[in-house]
């Protein structure tokens, strides 16, 4: 049987690596999408913006999106429920936030599939929502800076800030400049929005996921669900005995730290304490931590207590 721990590095490595790939994969169908609807490629370039590109890269963001979610819900750390993946704000975790994510996996799932029924549903409606992509894109954005724990590494901001970028040049591109008489006029109220809209989302990040402190002010959990379970099942102040596992792992990417602790609850009341610290090593071998999560969760397994905390 594989070792909890060792599972647990397996599951929440794969999420991490699925999700930062699906984003991604994401990010390239996009671009490819406002490419082609702009005509951007030269006729002196080789012909590898195309149609089957797109649809492929598409299809790929959608695949690791599904390894995304299934190695989320394999973590037994996390202990998420079908129902907190699929349902939007019920999850214990962060519920707005994850909330965005959800909805953006369901517009995803109906672009998809609006490809493949093209042919049934014609080409106007095939284009009315395809345009939900940015939509899709936007949410996606918003989910992954506001509940990664990579947000506030310099290479997870910096994916996200090229992503961005990326993206919102070439939408302004797309909205600024006509494209012939066939493809309409330029677009510059909705330019300008793009431009109001990117500049809201860079400050609300700047303000909030990068600072510490912002996963106390995330609503990690609802609070009717958390205030409910924990009078009835811990009394609000006890003592007992700690036993279990620590697990540490190192990326060398990154520089980053993180430390796991599964321990069990003995001579108090029945259940056990889930500890992470994450954080980067100082030139003295110390760890500075960036963030920290404690879950105390019942006999039953469910977390009547939720709390997480971020530290400088």
């Amino acid at each position: 049987m594989l070792n909890t721990s060792v599972w647990e590095a397996v599951t929440w490595n794969v999420a991490r690596a699925g999700g930062f790939t699906a984003f991604f994969l994401l990010t390239l169908a996009v671009a490819l999408g406002l490419a082609l609807s702009s005509h951007l490629q030269s006729n002196r370039w080789p012909r590898l913006i195309n149609n089957e590109l797109h649809n492929f890269v598409t299809l790929l963001a959608l695949i690791f999106t599904g390894v995304h979610v299934l190695a989320v819900w394999l973590d037994p750390f996390t202990k998420f429920g079908w129902n907190e993946m699929l349902i939007p704000l019920a999850s214990h975790y962060r519920p707005a936030w994850m909330a965005l994510g959800i909805v953006g996996l369901y517009i995803g799932l109906a672009i998809g599939l609006s490809t493949l029924l093209r042919p049934i549903i014609g080409y106007t409606w095939w284009r009315r929502l395809h345009v939900l992509t940015l939509l899709l894109y936007a949410l996606v954005v918003v989910h992954g800076i506001a509940t990664g724990t990579d947000t506030r590494t310099w290479w997870g901001a910096a994916i996200y800030a090229f992503s961005v970028l990326l993206v919102g040049g070439l939408l302004l591109a797309r909205l600024v400049r006509p494209i012939g008489a066939r493809q309409g006029r330029s677009h510059p109220v909705l330019a300008l929005a793009t431009v109001v809209l990117v500049a809201a989302g860079t400050l609300w990040a700047a303000l909030g996921p990068l600072q510490p402190g912002w996963a106390a002010s995330a609503a990690t959990q609802s609070s009717t669900t958390s205030s409910a379970t924990t009078q009835t099942a811990f009394p609000q102040s006890f003592s007992g005995n700690l036993q279990g596992q620590v697990m540490q792992n190192s990326s060398r990417f990154s520089g980053q730290v993180s430390i796991r602790m599964n321990m069990a609850i003995s001579g108090g009341p029945a259940g056990n304490v889930q500890v992470l610290l994450r954080g980067q090593v100082a030139n003295d071998n110390t760890l500075s931590i960036t963030s920290s999560s404690v879950v105390l969760l019942n006999d039953t397994g469910q977390p009547p207590l939720h709390g997480l905390s971020d530290t400088v």
